[in-house]
Protein backbone atom coordinates (compact mmCIF):
# COMPACT_ATOMS: atom_id res chain seq x y z
CA UNK A 1 0.00 0.00 0.00
CA UNK A 2 1.64 3.03 -0.99
CA UNK A 3 0.02 6.51 1.29
CA UNK A 4 1.20 9.18 -1.68
CA UNK A 5 -1.28 7.51 -3.98
CA UNK A 6 -3.77 6.39 -1.91
CA UNK A 7 -3.66 10.41 -1.03
CA UNK A 8 -2.84 11.39 -4.49
CA UNK A 9 -0.44 13.99 -3.50
CA UNK A 10 3.17 13.91 -5.00
CA UNK A 11 5.96 13.40 -2.25
CA UNK A 12 6.34 17.60 -2.08
CA UNK A 13 2.79 18.11 -1.78
CA UNK A 14 2.40 15.85 1.32
CA UNK A 15 5.80 17.11 3.06
CA UNK A 16 4.17 20.67 2.66
CA UNK A 17 1.04 19.92 4.32
CA UNK A 18 2.47 17.56 6.88
CA UNK A 19 4.81 20.79 7.89
CA UNK A 20 2.13 23.32 7.71
CA UNK A 21 -0.38 21.23 9.77
CA UNK A 22 2.83 20.13 12.08
CA UNK A 23 3.22 24.32 12.59
CA UNK A 24 -0.65 25.02 13.49
CA UNK A 25 -0.88 22.02 15.73
CA UNK A 26 2.66 23.47 17.30
CA UNK A 27 1.00 26.87 17.88
CA UNK A 28 -1.94 25.69 19.23
CA UNK A 29 -0.28 23.71 21.53
CA UNK A 30 1.61 26.78 22.91
CA UNK A 31 -1.97 28.34 23.11
CA UNK A 32 -2.79 25.71 25.80
CA UNK A 33 0.25 25.93 27.45
CA UNK A 34 -0.25 29.53 28.18
CA UNK A 35 -3.69 29.21 28.92
CA UNK A 36 -2.91 27.21 31.36
CA UNK A 37 -0.82 29.14 33.22
CA UNK A 38 -2.79 32.37 32.32
CA UNK A 39 -6.43 31.18 32.27
CA UNK A 40 -7.55 34.83 30.89
CA UNK A 41 -5.75 34.17 27.85
CA UNK A 42 -6.64 32.22 24.52
CA UNK A 43 -10.03 31.85 26.13
CA UNK A 44 -11.20 29.62 23.25
CA UNK A 45 -7.91 30.19 20.53
CA UNK A 46 -7.14 26.32 21.22
CA UNK A 47 -10.21 24.50 20.88
CA UNK A 48 -11.33 26.76 18.02
CA UNK A 49 -7.94 26.20 16.42
CA UNK A 50 -8.41 22.59 16.29
CA UNK A 51 -12.33 22.41 15.53
CA UNK A 52 -10.69 24.80 12.19
CA UNK A 53 -8.08 21.70 11.39
CA UNK A 54 -10.72 19.25 11.97
CA UNK A 55 -12.73 20.83 8.78
CA UNK A 56 -9.95 21.01 6.46
CA UNK A 57 -8.81 17.45 7.21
Amino acid sequence: MNHLYDIQMTWFQHAKHAWKMSFKLLLLSLTALVHGLLPFTFLSTTSDGIKKLHEEL
